[in-house]
């Protein structure tokens, strides 16, 4: 009960904020909104079925439709892949951007776009079911709508990503995926690209290139190719079995991926997921995609992609505590398990 009293409370004040956490630099969304979103996953399995607001049928409970695309692997459906306002957003389009210091404290109006996009029209549909046909045009979707949110001067950057399953913080079982355009660029991104700048500014080299081509040579941790992506185990991985998914022609700026190397992209991820599966059973798992934010299109030193994160442990005192991680399974012994069960199916 305690726990509802404090959501409807904070539910009074609609105004989201960013917050500068004190001594760090870093920075977290405050999202009264938030508070009242749908808890579908917590529901039992005959009641979870009972009523989707992402269906095509019920379209009328979601905001209006931003944009749709076409897919032929629905064709009779009203459209393949819908793109709609977050109805409980983290972030509004509506403020004035502007700083809000005080004395100790630093903080920024709560502007930003805040963007579902539901992947399917089909209820019990999976990622790792779903053609790579379709999955490259969920991908270009992505690129269609931060295309848009680029042309809002407030904005900084585009985090798109998606939460698969309860424990990695969905709350509804249709699929789909989220964007989130900020006034800021958020920092595990940024320190991404400070240490992507300096190792550039050493060697000339971009270091995510360095790493793709060190992984295809000696196979350590490399887990798939094909002729223009790559699905790598990080050396540094954060959870067991994180893979990223990367382009092998080098690109900082997603939305210079043509479609043809989307749908490479698109073919791995299907494979990747499909491993997973076999590997650890039905996964939670989350996905971000990490790009150059609006100010630096066109630094060479940045090269982008997704990570994939299945939630295979907790997040607990020690990570909350130290922003570190603690990973019970090598990254090398995560890639040739999953190579050993995808030569076992080819």
């Amino acid at each position: 009960m305690a726990n509802s009293v404090a959501e409807r409370s904070l539910s009074h004040n609609s105004s989201s904020s960013l917050r500068k956490r004190l001594l760090v630099d870093e920075w977290v969304v405050i999202a009264p909104d938030r508070a009242a979103r749908p808890r579908q996953l917590e529901l039992s399995p005959s009641s979870s079925d009972d009523f989707c607001p992402f269906c095509p049928d019920n379209a009328q409970v979601t905001p209006p439709t931003i944009e749709t695309w076409d897919s032929p692997v629905f064709p009779d459906a009203p459209w393949g892949v819908r793109a709609v306002a977050n109805k409980f957003p983290a972030l509004r389009v509506e403020p004035e951007l502007s700083t809000e210091p005080d004395g100790l404290y630093e903080s920024i109006s709560g502007v930003g776009a805040h963007e579902v996009l539901i992947e399917a029209p089909e209820h019990h549909t999976r990622w790792r079911a779903l053609p790579a046909e379709h999955l490259a045009i969920v991908l270009g979707a992505w690129q269609d709508r931060m295309a848009d949110l680029r042309r809002d001067k407030r904005l900084r950057s585009v985090l798109a990503f998606k939460n698969h399953g309860a424990r990695a913080g969905a709350t509804l079982g249709h699929i789909h995926s989220q964007l989130i355009g900020l006034p800021l660029v958020p920092t595990r991104l940024r320190r991404e690209l400070d240490g992507a700048r300096d190792y550039f500014q050493n060697t000339g080299l971009c270091a995510i290139c360095e790493m793709i081509a060190r992984e295809r040579s000696t196979g350590d941790r490399l887990i798939l190719e094909n002729e223009a992506a790559v699905a790598i185990a990080p050396f540094g991985s954060r959870t067991a079995f994180e893979t990223w998914i990367l382009p092998r022609s080098h690109r900082g700026d997603y939305l210079s991926s043509p479609r043809s190397e989307l749908l490479s992209i698109a073919e791995i991820t299907t494979t990747v997921l499909d491993l997973w599966r076999r590997a650890l059973g039905e996964v939670a798992y989350n996905l971000i995609l990490h790009c150059l934010p609006f100010d630096l299109l066109g630094e060479p030193y940045y090269h982008w992609h997704l990570e994939m994160l299945p939630r295979t442990g907790q997040v607990a005192g020690f990570e909350w505590g130290s922003n570190m991680y603690i990973n019970a399974t090598p990254s090398e012994v995560a890639a040739r398990h999953l190579r050993k069960l995808a030569d076992h199916s080819a």
